[in-house]
């Protein structure tokens, strides 16, 4: 009977030796189980053309197919750009901070060095620009060569604060690009809010090229900031237009304009101070309504035009500067102190006081 009690005693120790033994084989495996997984290299963004992007999990250098993607880049943050599109002149460096003066240039266009781009190995291309078929066969064409992700940001004025908040997505700054997008949404805004009486509104001549005498027809996204402001562009042409034209010094003598605003000729290092020399002393000239009461105005445009060209958020400053020129009265506008802060906010600079009078003239 002890014997047969004894037996069971061994044999109950001996089963829970083998429970035990088997939970600390097991452990492992639920420890197994239970490690983090691997982070993803990868992720998908849709982009403004709603074409499916797979970009890195981090993104930190970029570099635009063109100027205006770089100058996205430049003002989200300078030290995400492996490049420039283009070597900035002396009248620009004044604006860019020096650190960024002497970035590689990888062209644009038809010039866009793709054999470089691969070299310079940036994390994503930023196309900026329309959105349209063009603009996407072209994307499609520079990532399909450069194995490069290119991202379609939509360059519509309207759209700038959406354009900001998926460039902060990308590189993983949504405080920064926040920032940027409250700015060109309350810019807008001011726009929108623009209400000049038909018989009110200022009729103007913008006046571009080596001869004053290239210029933005109604319905040209080059003239847009006037129709924003309210006020009458004088070149009405016949047909549509969405790019500059020629005229003649006659039409402009025909349209009589109330104020003339002229951007000099960058490529030939006419600037927009000087084409206002040359208009004030053209004889042709003299009996135009914009020479006799003085309202012939050099664009602001360093380092890129407050007007026009490029086509990006560098014209959400002309905005208060266009309304302030031409209605003054209607607008309580401080337009030093809107470019100090517009400054400060996307070209990261302390305009001094001397900057300022060479941008504005005064």
């Amino acid at each position: 009977m002890k014997h047969k009690l004894l037996m069971l005693l061994l044999c109950l120790l001996l089963s829970l030796c083998l429970l035990a033994a088997c939970a600390q084989t097991q452990e492992p495996a639920v420890d197994e189980q239970e490690q983090e997984q691997p982070e993803a290299t990868t992720r998908e963004l849709v982009d403004m053309a709603g074409r499916t992007i797979t970009l890195p999990s981090e993104v930190a250098t970029g570099l635009g197919t063109g100027a205006i993607g770089s100058y996205m880049l430049y003002t989200l943050d300078p030290d995400t750009m492996v490049g420039v599109n283009y070597e900035f002149n002396d009248q620009e460096k004044a604006y860019i901070l020096e650190a960024y003066h002497d970035l590689p240039s990888f062209g644009q266009g038809d010039g866009f060095n793709l054999e470089a781009v691969v070299a310079a190995a940036p994390d994503v291309l930023i196309n900026y620009g329309s959105v349209n078929d063009a603009t996407i066969s072209s994307a499609d064409d520079i990532q399909a060569q450069t194995g490069i992700p290119c991202v379609v940001l939509n360059s519509d004025m309207e759209e700038t604060a959406a354009a900001y908040r998926m460039l902060g997505e990308i590189f993983g700054m949504p405080e920064r690009a926040e920032e940027l997008a409250v700015y060109a949404e309350e810019a807008l805004a001011f726009a929108e809010s623009i209400d000049i009486p038909e018989e009110e509104r200022v009729s103007v001549y913008f006046g571009n090229g080596l001869e004053n005498l290239e210029t933005a027809p109604v319905g040209s996204w080059h003239a847009s900031l006037l129709e924003l402001v309210d006020a009458i562009n004088v070149a009405v042409v016949e047909g549509e237009v969405t790019n500059r034209i020629d005229v003649s010094a006659e039409q402009v003598i025909g349209w009589n304009p109330e104020v003339v605003l002229l951007n000099g000729e960058p490529t030939e290092d006419l600037s927009p101070v000087q084409a206002v020399e040359a208009f004030l002393a053209d004889a042709r000239y003299q009996n135009v309504q914009a020479v006799v009461n003085d309202q012939v105005y050099a664009i602001p445009k360093y380092p890129y035009s407050w007007f026009d060209r490029p086509p990006g958020p560098n014209r959400l400053i002309g905005i208060y500067w266009l309304a302030e020129l031409l209605y003054p009265e209607n607008f309580d506008l401080d337009i030093k102190a809107e470019a100090r802060e517009f400054y400060a906010l996307y070209y990261h600079m302390e305009l001094s006081d001397e900057q300022l009078v060479d941008l504005l003239g005064y």
